[in-house]
């Protein structure tokens, strides 16, 4: 008996209405071993006997749910197993964190006043600010 059986994971809403039941199986798997978002590295052999399915099962399983953009994979090197990493759950926070960052902005925003800088909007000096009421004329030319 191993402690998977004791454990619970969350998975996002959108996966049980977009995904099939059979790619819903391998990624709630995905889900369930993954830890911290890090990523998850079990060989797909070890997938197949988990879920009692065969490798090829697997195989057009992970090249499905990295189609639709719920897994990536990479590739580690030569004898050495992929890492996939779960991407629907960091997808949606991320539009959760963008959705709270721009109402922040937009009430911080709203609530400054607006004093924009324009040049009708200077009052107006008169016409002996210097001192000398015939500087204005001097300066036109009409003296």
């Amino acid at each position: 008996m191993n402690n998977y059986e004791k454990g619970y994971f969350n998975l996002k809403n959108n996966a049980i209405l977009e995904l099939p039941s059979h790619l819903f199986r391998t990624y709630s798997y995905m889900v369930s071993k993954d830890f911290k978002g890090e990523g998850i590295w079990h060989s797909q052999q070890t997938i197949a006997n988990d879920l009692k399915v065969s490798v090829r099962t697997v195989q057009r399983h992970i090249k499905a749910l990295a189609q639709l953009s719920y897994i990536s994979v990479k590739r580690r090197g030569f004898n050495k197993t992929n890492l996939m990493k779960c991407l629907k759950s960091i997808v949606s926070k991320v539009k959760e964190k963008k959705e709270e960052m721009a109402n922040n902005f937009k009430k911080n925003f709203n609530n400054k006043p607006k004093n924009k800088l324009r040049f009708d909007n200077f009052t107006g000096r008169g016409a002996d600010y210097y001192g000398n009421s015939d500087l204005e004329k001097k300066l036109l030319g009409w003296e």
